[in-house]
């Protein structure tokens, strides 16, 4: 017997749509996508999802500002890993004017990417975990905000990246201070490990092979769930050469393959920010470059990439020379997932739709840039 129905994920509901919640405190819980499924026999036979719903037209909020207020807007459209929104458009200024930051700057950034990792796969990953490990998750995940507010001023979005640097260097003690929070996501990360281990839900769903990440360019742990490693951080920008501990690829592309890897990434990312941290205590000295009040980009098209917790996150910057671009286009991880959501869903049973959407990471503001 063959049906359609209509689900929607997030904090928003429509009517005539099923809710679908993946917890509270979810990445998913903040903003919405609509899923239309045809149903046999209680299997997905085919989906189309919609997103767009928080569209907030990103690109063209940066094409009417400086090069600097743009950057400080830039962590508002991933917002579970804003410093890497605020790391992709300045490594694209930066390369476009040729511009190198200080050693310890590059060192600094590479610390708290790593940081905005763990703060983004945490919270995905609070899907799996049990009611236990829940209370020690966020506990962290706060520890994480309340670390960015000692530096910055602010728990989410911290505005530190300027263009030669960043705007302030780490209070004395921020860096020592890690410690205790390191430890716990350590221990987070060995508990969901344990956990997706001991349970059979994930395995053999939402198969997404080599072949169908490349065809939707997906990216991130998905690819590298499926046996393909595009990782950019291999790749040495920032002071990646010098802390790059990489994960294993997974062959299965299957929905415990992406999941794993995710908690994989939680315990590297504790053994970079280690050794960024080591790295800052031997590299003292300034945090930024003197420019002048009035940035201007060369003529020409400028891009960089970075990689951003669920994938390559890349800009493409146009600039006529001025003090403003002409054109930016952001490409996001969290499109390229909602693109492939539909054919992952195909084939799943219909009560496994909320473990498929998790295996398949995205921000709202990321996906409707």
């Amino acid at each position: 017997m063959s049906s359609v129905e209509r689900f929607c994920v997030g904090g928003l509901s429509l009517p005539g749509y099923s809710a679908i919640s993946l917890g509270p405190g979810h990445p998913t819980s903040t903003g919405m996508i609509t899923i239309e499924a045809g149903i046999e026999d209680g299997v997905i036979s085919g989906a189309d999802v919609t997103s767009g719903f928080g569209h907030r037209a990103a690109e063209k909020l940066f094409e009417v500002r400086d090069y600097r207020s743009m950057i400080m807007l830039a962590d508002r459209h991933d917002w579970m890993a804003a410093f890497s929104g605020e790391l992709s458009l300045t490594l694209t200024v930066e390369s476009a004017m040729r511009l190198t930051p200080p050693p310890r700057a590059s060192i600094l950034r590479t610390l708290l990417a790593e940081l905005a990792r763990l703060h983004s796969h945490l919270s995905f990953l609070s899907y799996i975990a049990t009611p236990d490990t829940s209370v020690r998750l966020w506990a962290a995940v706060d520890g994480i905000r309340k670390a960015m507010l000692g530096w910055t001023g602010n728990r989410v979005h911290p505005m530190l990246c300027r263009v030669g640097g960043l705007a302030a260097d780490a209070p004395d003690g921020w860096l020592d201070a890690l410690d205790d929070l390191l430890d716990d996501v350590a221990r987070v990360s060995s508990e969901l490990r344990a956990t997706l281990h001991s349970t059979q839900r994930f395995r053999g769903l939402a198969v997404l092979d080599r072949e169908t990440c490349l065809r939707y360019g997906l990216s991130g742990p998905v690819s590298r769930g499926a046996g393909l490693d595009l990782d950019r951080r291999g790749e040495g920008y920032c002071a990646y050469a010098r802390v790059f501990r990489p994960v294993d690829v997974r062959a299965p592309g299957d929905a415990h393959a992406r999941l794993d890897v995710l908690v994989d990434e939680l315990g590297t990312g504790v053994d970079m920010i280690r050794v960024a941290r080591a790295l800052a205590g031997e590299t003292p000295g300034d945090v930024s470059v003197k420019l002048s009040r009035r940035l201007k980009v060369p003529e020409g098209e400028h891009t960089a990439d970075v990689e951003a917790p669920w994938g390559i996150a890349s800009c493409l910057l146009v600039s006529r020379g001025g003090q403003t671009p002409w054109r930016v286009a952001l490409r996001t991880p969290s499109f390229s997932n909602l693109s492939a959501l539909g054919t992952a869903l195909e084939g799943a049973p219909r009560d496994s739709i909320a473990d498929v959407v998790a295996s398949l990471g995205y921000s709202v503001g990321d996906a409707d840039k």
